[in-house]
């Protein structure tokens, strides 16, 4: 039996602006597109031993320096989304260049920080996970030192102006005692009733809602702000940048595509259909080798090229259809155990590997089974690409979900064509203007003439006032004709 999946669109995307009908386009939209700001959230928690801790730590300082490198460059065209490719970098790959002394400089004198020791230890030590609000509130307390320590180094070698008199950093026993207290803290902490982790947990939630209020506060009495954006980023919003731009190193980034199993469904059409005003594309599935109903979508498969030029090979896939789920709980994913967008060379050569040359225990969980530990790996990124809270329940959605190693950031790259085959109708909402529906058709009219097609079928959804809902009616009449 022959399946059929809907995609609701504004009429600006069908036709005029966007041209997807003509063009044959879904546009597949990445996790910053949606409305819904839970999409794409990693349930992300840490927990290992010593050596990837350590790690960790001179990972964040090389981000740190790198941050600082650029903010100095940039200055006023600073982006903080350049984060996101910082955090992909891992010291091996810092130029046989003066960066890659100054790295080294002052990633020792950060490890060597008693606050960073304390962290260390207590990290190492720690056997209930370390959620992203609880890391996040402890890099804060650690940040200062790291900045403190890479302006040194740039001001010791000249890059950077002396410190004016009046404006001298805050003295580092503050910060240092400060730090441990909040740290040590944390582990006194236990409670009959509730576990330690739902402790920090909302401890933590309270902490870092406090701090963002009183960086708001700062930003908006700071004076010339856009100019002191590059230091107000590196100051205070460096550390919540640094614990979302980690999601990168886990799953690769993907982009998604939205459909429904009806036609019908009154709230899709006001939300995603110009409330009413679009339209609804009827899609005609195919089932893949495993019996999933499945849309063949063309995509970059290769890349071939020379110096002088690149060319992209593009072929068509099936991709299958995926339901939603609508749970309140995201699925649990351990980052030190889940590093699976980096190279096995980053992971053996730096994430994994301690001074001594010895391997982290978190290694085991990935190459001790490695073909149990990628089924799962990617069982998890399925299923983080379909989590909903059940507040969206009512959309009853499914999802064809485009993942690449090539690059997909371009949005033009995220318009993909599918088979004018499987376009097997196309729905008109209650209020969709005459004009649109005449140009619809004209665009249908063509395209069947050219494959020959005289299958096509148009709807439209009307009110029933007997049954007091919308009804898909057929509208038979409209018949497709080619010589």
């Amino acid at each position: 039996m022959t399946e059929y999946f809907y995609r609701y669109r504004p009429i600006k995307a069908v036709l005029d602006e966007f041209h997807e009908l003509e063009n044959q386009e879904i546009y597949f939209s990445t996790t910053d597109e949606f409305n819904d700001p839970m999409e794409g959230f990693k349930d992300l928690f840490w927990r290992g031993d010593e050596i990837v801790w350590r790690n960790f730590l001179k990972h964040y300082i090389l981000c740190t320096l790198q941050t600082a490198n650029y903010c100095f460059i940039a200055a006023d065209q600073f982006d903080p989304n350049i984060l996101r490719n910082i955090v992909f970098w891992v010291p091996q790959e810092l130029p046989e260049a003066p960066i890659r002394e100054i790295y080294q400089r002052v990633s020792a004198e950060f490890l060597e920080e008693p606050a960073v020791k304390t962290f260390l230890s207590l990290m190492a030590a720690r056997t209930s996970p370390v959620r992203r609000r609880e890391l996040t509130s402890y890099l804060r307390a650690l940040s200062g030192f790291a900045l403190l320590i890479v302006l040194k180094e740039y001001r010791e070698r000249g890059l950077l102006p002396p410190l004016a008199p009046d404006s001298a950093p805050p003295p580092r026993e503050k910060l240092r005692s400060d730090a441990t207290a909040m740290m040590e803290g944390v582990t006194k902490i236990t409670s009959a009733e509730y576990p330690p982790e739902r402790i920090s947990e909302a401890l933590f939630a309270a902490n870092e809602a406090t701090v963002a209020q009183v960086m708001l506060i700062n930003e908006y009495n700071l004076p010339d702000r856009d100019k002191q954006m590059p230091m107000v980023f590196l100051s205070s919003r460096f550390p919540v940048a640094y614990v979302a731009a980690l999601d990168r190193l886990v799953h690769r980034d993907w982009s998604v595509a939205c459909f429904t199993k009806t036609a019908e469904n009154h709230s899709m059409w006001s939300t995603y259909a110009n409330g009413h005003r679009g339209v609804c594309l009827m899609f005609k599935t195919t089932p893949n080798e495993t019996g999933v109903p499945a849309l063949v979508i063309e995509r970059v498969t290769g890349v071939s090229g020379t110096k002088e030029a690149t060319t992209y090979i593009s072929s068509e896939v099936s991709h299958e259809f995926n339901a939603v789920r609508y749970m309140a709980q995201y699925p649990a994913i351990d980052f030190f155990r889940s590093l699976g967008s980096i190279s096995e060379m980053h992971m053996n050569n730096f994430w994994y590997r301690g001074d001594n040359g010895a391997f982290s225990e978190c290694r085991d969980a990935v190459y001790a089974d490695h073909d149990a530990w990628r089924k799962g790996y990617w069982q998890t990124f399925g299923e983080s690409t379909l989590y909903k809270t059940p507040e969206w329940a009512h959309e009853e959605e499914y999802r064809i979900v485009a993942h690449s190693g090539f690059d997909m950031s371009d949005p033009i790259k995220r318009k993909l064509k599918y088979r004018f085959e499987d376009l097997a109708g196309i729905v008109f909402g209650a209020r969709t203007d005459i004009e649109d529906k005449l140009k619809i058709m004209r665009i249908i009219d063509a395209k069947c003439a050219r494959a020959r097609r005289s299958d096509f079928k148009f709807f439209e959804v009307r009110y029933l006032h007997t049954e007091s809902r919308f009804q898909l009616f057929a509208l038979d009449l409209l018949k497709i004709q080619y010589s």
